[in-house]
């Protein structure tokens, strides 16, 4: 299991470069249609298609990376309530859940998708772009849902969900040992740097 967990990792970065990638594609789509349309007059056809697939596979792809990191759409009002035990096991059933779901439904229904898209030789209209490539983004993200569910079964002490608020503070504390070490202090009153006397 700790293999799995040697993963997450690499995973979680192939994940980040991935929606990266995806956002600036979507990003440069439509740059190029207003360019296109307004400046040419000629608008290019191809983007309103690219700029489809591309937020397909950035949405699921995203709500894959976001299973990960507990930053999914979730009701809290409950398991901020629990503590210790009961909390890692409201994890794990809701994990379990989880990957039913995606196994049942983006796994196995996402793959019989792409294979009969393949089959038939499904073509988009515009790029000509085999519809199973397209397709393909959801039984992957299903696979990736699957993983992060397994990770939480097994160790949900080591997930916890974000808190904007408390990592804004850290990095706070952090800044300010960093300008400590280097012998700036800072004035709160006037929010000025100064030198540590010495």
């Amino acid at each position: 299991m700790n293999i799995l967990f040697h993963l997450k990792r690499p995973v979680d970065r192939l994940l980040e470069t991935a929606l990266v990638l995806l956002f600036f594609t979507l990003f440069a789509c439509v740059i190029i249609q207003v360019f296109t349309r307004y400046v040419l007059n000629d608008p290019a056809i191809f983007t309103e298609e690219a700029s489809r697939f591309a937020i397909i596979w950035l949405s699921l792809l995203g709500t894959a990376y976001a299973c990960g990191r507990l930053e999914h759409m979730a009701y809290t009002m409950f398991p901020e309530k629990l503590a210790g035990g009961k909390l890692l096991a409201h994890m794990r059933s809701v994990a379990l859940i989880v990957l039913l779901f995606a196994l049942s439904v983006m796994v196995y229904g996402g793959g019989k998708l792409v294979l009969r898209a393949l089959q038939f030789e499904q073509l988009s209209a515009t790029l000509a772009l085999p519809m199973g490539y397209v397709y393909l983004c959801i039984p992957l993200s299903g696979v990736l849902i699957v993983f992060y569910q397994l990770l939480i079964i097994f160790k949900p002490a080591q997930f916890r969900a974000a808190d904007e608020v408390e990592a804004a503070l850290e990095h706070i504390a952090e800044e300010e040992r960093k300008l400590a070490d280097e012998g700036i202090l800072l004035d709160p009153a006037t929010d000025n740097r100064k030198e540590k006397e010495s």
